[in-house]
């Protein structure tokens, strides 16, 4: 924390992580291996004749090259800088998905349409659109500067029985580095693949144990959203689609980065987002995805889970033991065996036979519980779930009809067609009070686990099969990737009914597709106990950042194996600075509760969980910049520093918004790391936890570190609100006052902004009840207000204390902080009564842990 002064046996399927014939590449795959090096060439034409042009919509008829086929193809013009393009046969079959999209994207009318005998010019506000006649291109213009190509020497559309597959390139002119096609274990810049060397990134929902470091290999998550940053432009795409894609990525190609998509089935629906900042094209992207909601606040502190808790005494035992530790906690979660004979929305009545005393001491210590909730159902008869189920036809289905079963936890199983919206609604009824028996608010959060969905079938790649059927007649080829979508989306319907929405849902989810972010957090899987998975995290929760999925975490201390002293340390402290923050392990694993560790190690995890814990204003508020922007809470360097070409491959550090800078420690035994500081000599970042030094914004520069922190760096010229209490959850910090640091810029001032609601409910959203501040350090002065006309009656930012931070050199010539207190003290009502200096505290050496 920031001090007050200033200075059962694990199942065989494991064994088979990271095998090529499981886990297939891309010479097994069809698709991959028959399009990889397919010959670019010219297949279609546009012919104008006929072409319309009405309400922000360009539609033209193509043909390939024999003039035996025909196909259209459209583009269309969106607020804010976005285009639509859509290519497909005049008799198609295609499946085009839904639920994705957070609403209807709303047309812009043309500026100007201009035809010539080789290309159609659309014009809107600073943006064209040449389309290329034949040979067929698709060129996006920003401010006349090419910014992003469709190549038709690339396309191909093929109809087969039960697959539509179809490929396509695309270049950035602008761009040095490609960034996106989330989940992969791999560095935040995309590598280049090339048939002899690395796969093609490939983008599928797969159940990947034990999965490797720096792998293409398809992951949990499936997001076919790709930009290309360079040092004076952004550009980028979403792929409107949810089959499986195989991405070729060539950064070195003339006329700028390329990629090649190879698509199995469905619609070539592809939104192109023209920036021109980083910035923008993240928003254009979340203004079409959506965003989360705000998270609950305790959802935000420190989560214990492991596979898992016994019995509700192990509950009750591990809480009280984190109390009289000085551990803070927030959340305890259960795992499978909290059911009976795995049976979902059921207790073991053996080891949890009172689910509600359980809840109601979680409820007394302030914390609230976690339950995992799986896609496979049980076939039994007599079990409710499965008996209505089958009854109302809500199971995924064979080619003949059949329903799906294969095998899962609990033996035999089914799984639920979330495609279908009575199913939907069913499932979301059995999270209600009165259907889930034993449960009540204090269960605040449900983990949907194992749905990409994941299947014990090793010829199968341990997820669906290819063939199988959804509502309607859909191929599960088609939106295998939204599975997990369609079922968080009925999870959190559930969970708001069950409270008559008064209440933030919290849901976990594993595997995850464009716009499942408005509805879950996620972690990055089941990783392992070893130091490469300290600075990986950081990479895949950058990257998810930048596609929307802000509410990202990793299993603290490794799912897979047994920390070190030192590597948890380092887990734990590097966590403490990810969005959601949770300490995991499987069944096989050693116990790590904090509180079982030496006394100087429980030292460590302690600061570094209270750190989390101080930091929580922070993090509260740039969940609600979220929301209100589409910002990332966590960023890579480039996303405040794009024309700086030496952070474009940085991602084993951080920036919690723009103002906190973190280095991971990912290496054992090391007395220090390079950290990069970006911005120039003038801006400087203050080393609090280390050393109290103001280091310049010059670049690389080795930084000492101890055992017992990690390098976390302020910005100059800003305000960080914190809370200084050292209390037990979020719960018990609810009416702590603030205290600010504000380190100032040579002008003596700095800025800020906090964010206060009730922390639980939907009247932010509903009712505008919080409170937006937006503050101005000038010297020990601060002055605050509101930047909304919000309701923010009750939500009044106190202030305890404001500390400033000055830079001066010290005998070594080094720029060390020197600090100013300044108390706030407050009448009965809680209105400020005056501020004075604190005598003899004027001056201090100043410590934010």
């Amino acid at each position: 924390m920031w001090s007050q002064t200033c200075f059962f046996v694990l199942s065989a399927v494991l064994a088979y992580a990271g095998d090529d014939v499981l886990y297939k590449n891309c010479s097994l795959v069809e698709l991959c291996n028959q399009n990889r090096e397919l010959e670019r060439q010219d297949r279609f034409k546009v012919n104008p004749e006929g072409a319309v042009f009405a309400n922000g919509l360009a539609s033209f008829r193509m043909q390939n090259v024999e003039e035996t086929e025909d196909f259209f193809l459209n583009v269309t013009a969106l607020e804010g800088n976005v285009f639509r393009l859509q290519v497909e046969e005049r008799e198609s079959v295609r499946y085009h998905i839904q639920h994705v999209l957070d609403g209807d994207p709303t047309p812009i009318n043309f500026d100007d349409v201009q035809l010539s005998l080789q290309a159609a010019d659309i014009i809107v506000g600073n943006n064209r659109v040449t389309v290329n006649y034949s040979p067929l291109s698709v060129e996006f213009y920003e401010n006349e500067v090419l910014q992003f190509v469709v190549e038709g020497d690339r396309l191909t559309l093929e109809n087969e029985d039960l697959r539509h597959p179809f490929t396509f390139g695309v270049t950035f002119p602008q761009a040095s580095h490609l960034y996106g096609l989330h989940e992969h274990s791999d560095h935040l810049a995309l590598r280049t693949t090339e048939p002899n060397g690395a796969d093609p990134y490939r983008v599928r929902t797969i159940d990947y144990i034990n999965y490797e470091l720096y792998s293409t290999m398809a992951m949990y998550g499936a997001i076919p959203a790709l930009y290309g940053h360079g040092s004076n432009s952004t550009s980028g795409l979403f792929l409107h689609n949810a089959a499986e894609i195989w991405v070729e990525i060539t950064n070195e190609a003339v006329g700028g980065p390329g990629a090649y998509f190879m698509v199995d089935s469905g619609a070539f629906d592809l939104f192109v987002l023209l920036g021109p900042s980083i910035t923008d094209v993240v928003r254009q992207y979340t203004s079409l995805t959506g965003v989360a909601h705000l998270p609950p606040i305790w959802s935000l502190g420190y989560h214990q889970c492991r596979w898992g808790y016994a019995n509700q005494q192990d509950v009750q035992t591990v809480i009280a033991a984190m109390d009289i530790n000085d551990f803070p906690i927030d959340v305890i979660w259960l795992d499978i065996q909290h059911t009976q004979d795995m049976k979902f929305f059921t207790w073991n009545t053996q080891n949890f036979s009172d689910p509600f005393a359980m809840l109601q001491n979680l409820s007394s210590t302030n914390r609230y519980l976690v339950v995992l909730s799986d896609c496979h159902f049980k076939m039994e008869e007599g079990y409710f779930v499965y008996d209505e189920s089958l009854a109302n036809d809500y199971f995924i289905k064979n080619l003949d009809g059949t329903v799906y079963v294969d095998e899962g936890w609990p033996g035999p199983s089914s799984w639920m067609d979330y495609l279908n919206p009575d199913a939907r609604d069913y499932y979301s009824s059995l999270y209600l009070y009165e259907n889930w028996n034993g449960t009540t608010p204090t269960l605040g959060g449900v983990w949907n686990d194992m749905n990409e969905a994941s299947v014990f079938n090793n010829d199968t790649e341990k997820t669906f099969p290819y063939d199988l059927v959804h509502y309607g007649g859909v191929s599960n080829r088609d939106i295998h990737n939204m599975y997990n979508l369609l079922q968080v989306m009925a999870t959190h319907k559930g969970l708001e009914d069950r409270d008559n929405g008064t209440r933030r849902p919290f849901i976990l989810t594993r595997a995850h597709f464009a716009g499942t972010q408005r509805y879950a957090a996620f972690w990055t899987g089941d990783n392992k106990a070893e130091f490469g998975y300290i600075p990986i995290s950081y990479s895949m929760c950058l990257n998810a950042n930048l596609l929307g999925f802000v509410f990202c975490g990793a299993d603290v201390g490794g799912f897979f194996g047994e920390p070190t002293e030192e590597l948890l340390q380092r887990f734990v402290q590097s966590g403490a600075w990810l969005p959601f923050f949770r300490e995991h392990s499987n069944i096989g694993s050693e116990r790590r509760e904090p509180y079982l560790f030496p006394e100087e190690v429980q030292n460590t995890l302690r600061e570094a969980m209270k750190t989390r814990y101080a930091h929580l204003p922070v993090w509260y508020t740039l969940f609600y910049e979220h929301v209100r922007n589409g910002d990332p809470v966590i960023r890579p360097l480039f996303y405040h520093y794009p024309s700086d070409p030496d952070v474009f491959e940085i991602d084993d550090q951080l920036l919690l918004g723009s103002d906190i800078l973190v280095k991971a420690v990912g290496e054992a035994g090391v007395e220090s790391v390079q950290v990069y500081f970006p911005g120039g000599e003038e801006l400087l970042w203050f080393s609090a936890q280390l050393d109290g030094t103001f280091y310049p914004g010059t670049g690389l520069t080795d930084v000492p570190v101890t055992i017992d922190r990690i390098p976390v760096f302020y910005r100059r010229g800003s305000i960080i609100v914190t809370k200084q209490t050292s209390r037990p959850s979020t719960t018990d910090m609810k009416d702590d006052y603030y205290t600010l640091f504000a380190f100032l810029k040579n002008d003596s001032t700095a800025t800020g902004t906090v964010y206060l609601d009730d922390n639980l409910s939907f009247e932010y959203r509903d009712s505008m009840r919080y409170n937006y501040v937006s503050l101005v350090s000038y010297g020990n002065i601060i002055v605050y207000s509101s930047i909304d006309d919000s309701d923010s009656q009750g939500f009044d930012l106190k202030i305890e204390e404001v500390i400033t931070v000055i830079p001066e050199t010290s005998y070594d010539g080094s720029l060390t902080g020197r600090c100013l207190k300044t108390s706030y003290k407050y009448t009965a009502d809680g209105i400020p009564l005056n501020q004075i200096k604190l005598k003899g505290k004027e001056t201090a050496s100043i410590k934010l842990y």
